[in-house]
């Protein structure tokens, strides 16, 4: 019964940058401070550490100030630094599009800390059970049920399972409001909400498609075995004379539905009128102007992308990156796009057509790897290239050009190349930060302004920045330090013993030292200590 809504609402809406053509000489220094902290049992002290870069470029120089605040408190420092500018990273147009709305949701969803401010933290596993524990540490829900999970509505209420089936509907506290068949269909109910949310959230609504059909409600019927349509009151509107297609669903979309006729499979309209014949057997509802069909289809593999909340179709195509996955791969469908007309757009017979998003999809030929449009016109011309990641928020596409094994960006409106092939990887880690290595560095990067983030070895590992303002950074030994959007790196001696990490939400991540988990703010402290085998951030 437990539903992770973090793991199908996450959120963290991709971006990029480009590059100058300036030479320019670059300076590094980095400083250290140590405070100490009495807050905590675990932490003792927290180092800060800031890096500062400076660039001169011989048609103008940039400065660099730096700002530090500190409070003579128990608590850590926090640390706030202006990083310069390298000549390498320069803002593109892409950074500052307008996301679209299903990202603007999908943000506000993960940014929303209502039930932080009403005093709950996360739910926490132990011996099997779960509670729930509050930002200071303090246990306000001892482990008792054996799901738990938090309403949709976020309005401080919770939904626990007792035993089998037995489902009760309770304050944070403990306090039982609904029990038995009452929960059931409370559960039921904020069940089908969080999943409508979600489903709003796949779907996009291009400037173009406006109208909507009244055939969109109709709903099957079957007569001596025959199919036929009724409208929401329950009347016929076409009479039973068709046969369903083995396999996919019949309905309508877009005022058009697919079902078996003479032995065919065609597209009727809302009059129950045939429109055309169906280029393939399998054929699938319209989704904004286009229906997908395949040819010859052995099977479906996610292999390493999540289908989930996809802007268009799978979350990490989608423009929300996951940390983990992989980039786009090939799931070994035929595919092909028809319109309503059933005039082919895009053809099955290519190589492979990559699921459909909001502005196109890439499609590869005879080797070659290009971007379509969805009026089915190249927008990226083919080439040797490989397929990357998606950012949907900034609509930007990475592709590795394969004959020198470097990753470039390209703009999807317009098919401007906006960052050349240069970089060993490339990799959308926020709203508007990337990672990328060459030679022996990584940097993250302010794609809006071409600020450097951070600097650092290639072989360390940057999380993404989910909704938050906060990260992760470590390498293959662990080494686990906090990188926040400003450039602050802090780091405490316990930092030494976490084995692995949640993403940053609201300020808190989960942590695992020693085979337990517990729960560190954004300054390294521990608020919760690591004695739980689960832990959800809320």
């Amino acid at each position: 019964m437990k539903l992770n809504k973090k793991s199908l609402l996450v959120a963290c809406v991709l971006a990029a940058m480009s590059t100058s053509a300036f030479a320019a000489s670059t300076t590094t220094s980095t400083s250290s401070t140590t405070v100490t902290n009495t807050d905590t049992s675990t932490s003792t002290s927290t180092r800060v550490t800031r890096e500062q870069h400076s660039t001169t470029i011989s048609t103008s120089s940039t400065t660099t100030s730096e700002k530090t605040s500190s409070r003579s408190s128990n608590t850590s420092v926090g640390v706030g630094v202006g990083i310069g500018r390298l000549d390498t990273f320069m803002p593109i147009a892409g950074a500052v599009k307008q996301p679209p709305a299903a990202v603007k949701k999908a943000i506000r969803v993960l940014k929303d800390d209502s039930l932080l401010q009403q005093g709950y933290l996360g739910l926490v596993k132990e011996k099997g059970k779960w509670g729930i524990v509050g930002p200071n540490g303090q246990v306000v829900l001892a482990p008792t049920y054996k799901t738990l999970d938090a309403s949709f509505k976020k309005d401080g209420t919770f939904y626990g399972e007792e035993g089998k089936n037995k489902v009760v509907h309770i304050k944070g506290d403990g306090t039982v409001l609904q029990s038995g068949k009452e929960a059931q269909d409370a559960l039921y109910a904020d069940t089908n909400e969080r999943y409508t949310a979600i489903k709003e959230m796949n779907n996009f609504n291009p400037k173009d498609i406006h109208q909507s059909y009244l055939s969109d409600s109709y709903v099957t019927f079957k007569e001596k075995g025959k199919l036929g349509f009724k409208d929401s009151a329950g009347h016929v509107v076409i009479q039973p004379q068709f046969k369903e297609i083995p396999n996919v669903e019949t309905k309508f979309s877009e005022d058009r539905a697919f079902v078996k006729a003479d032995g065919k499979v065609v597209a009727i309209d809302g009059q129950g009128k045939v429109v055309f014949t169906a280029p393939s057997n399998e054929v699938y509802p319209y989704k904004n102007g286009l229906a997908e069909y395949r040819r010859k289809v052995s099977h479906f593999g996610l292999g390493g992308i999540l289908g989930l909340v996809g802007m268009g179709y799978l979350y990490n195509h989608g423009g929300v990156y996951i940390d983990g996955l992989g980039g786009l791969i090939d799931d070994g469908m035929k595919r092909g796009y028809i319109d309503r007309n059933g005039t082919i757009v895009i053809d099955s017979k290519n190589d492979y057509v990559y699921p459909m998003e909001e502005h196109g999809t890439l499609v590869r030929n005879e080797g070659k790897l290009g971007f379509m449009n969805r009026q089915g016109q190249y927008i990226i011309q083919p080439g040797n290239y490989e397929a990357g990641t998606i950012d949907m928020n900034n609509v930007l596409l990475t592709m590795k050009n394969k004959d020198t094994n470097k990753y470039g960006i390209f703009d999807m409106e317009t098919g401007k190349q906006e960052v050349p092939f240069k970089y060993d990887t490339i990799d959308f880690v926020g709203e508007h930060q990337m990672s990328v290595t060459n030679d022996t560095n990584r940097y993250v990067v302010d794609m809006a302004d071409g600020r450097i983030i951070y600097k650092g070895d290639k072989a360390n590992t940057v999380k993404s920045f989910v909704g938050d303002q906060y990260t992760w950074i470590y390498n293959k030994d662990g080494n686990y330090k906090i990188l926040s959007l400003d450039g602050t790196v802090i780091e405490t001696p316990v930092m030494k013993d976490i084995s692995g990490t949640g993403t940053f939400s609201h300020g808190y991540s989960s942590v695992k030292i020693k085979g337990k988990w517990g729960i560190m703010n954004s300054k390294g402290e521990l608020v919760v200590q690591p004695t739980y085998d689960e832990i959800t951030i809320l």
